[in-house]
């Protein structure tokens, strides 16, 4: 009796493992499967690049953005004119016309991660400015969204 009882226990454990190896079987190939298209729909989109810059005064500002379906890298330099520049290499995603990027800033000889949010409007890019602070991940980031300015970059041919 209790080699049987025994017996039927090693049969329930050995038919019990054999079929959670087939779900994890199915399991790895769905992940798989949404690997693939994943990678397989990054390649349909083609890449745009698109350059904006505005000079006034002797200050330049220009923004460079290269555009791959909703994923989006880009430059955005200021140069005010005797004055310390900044730029901010940065990547982020497009949802409608607006930008949201993080990238790393280099001005007044630091180096920090930084927030930038523009919108692309058909000729003209509009870089938003506004109170800015430090989050949990060290990544500066805008206070309030909704209270910031734009400052409007026209479209240029890219050099």
């Amino acid at each position: 009796m209790k080699y049987t009882i025994t017996s039927l226990a090693l049969i329930l454990l050995l038919f019990t493992s054999c079929q959670q190896k087939e779900e994890k079987t199915e399991t790895e190939k769905a992940v798989e499967e949404v690997v693939n298209n994943d990678s397989a729909s990054e390649n349909l989109p083609e890449n745009e690049e698109m350059c904006f810059m505005q000079i006034v005064s002797k200050d330049t500002l220009m923004l460079t953005v290269l555009k791959n379906g909703d994923k989006i890298s880009g430059t955005y330099k200021s140069t005010p004119y005797e004055k310390d520049k900044k730029t901010i290499v940065f990547r982020g995603s497009m949802k409608d016309n607006t930008v949201t990027a993080v990238g790393t800033a280099i001005g007044e000889g630091k180096s920090v991660r930084e927030e930038i949010v523009f919108t692309i409007e058909d000729n003209k890019a509009g870089v938003k400015f506004g109170e800015m602070i430090k989050g949990d991940d060290d990544v500066y980031r805008y206070k309030n969204l909704k209270s910031t300015t734009p400052l409007y970059i026209n479209k240029i041919n890219c050099p």
